[in-house]
């Protein structure tokens, strides 16, 4: 029996020493680029924002840019749109 499983992790070596390395696609983190940011605002804000967000099927943090632009701040139009997945 041990001979067996030898030849069988042999055959397996084998196997991977001709199989190029496993590569995994490069992921958005579905939250554009930058930099972090985190703040505590009160809970009233935050749920409002939730809210907005559901009824405008967009996210908080778009919400968020969108405001800080129409408020002067640099944020690059393609920041704007919604990075998630589409559903099905």
């Amino acid at each position: 029996m041990a001979k067996a499983k030898f030849q069988g992790l042999q055959k397996l070596a084998a196997l991977k020493a001709s199989l190029p390395p496993a590569t995994a696609p490069k992921r958005s983190s579905g939250k554009g680029s930058g930099t972090g940011l985190m703040v505590m605002v009160p809970t009233e804000t935050l749920v409002a924002l939730k809210v907005k967000a559901g009824e405008d099927s967009t996210t908080v943090r778009a919400l968020v840019l969108a405001a800080l632009k129409k408020s002067g701040f640099p944020v690059p139009a393609d920041e704007l749109v919604d990075h998630r997945r589409p559903t099905a």
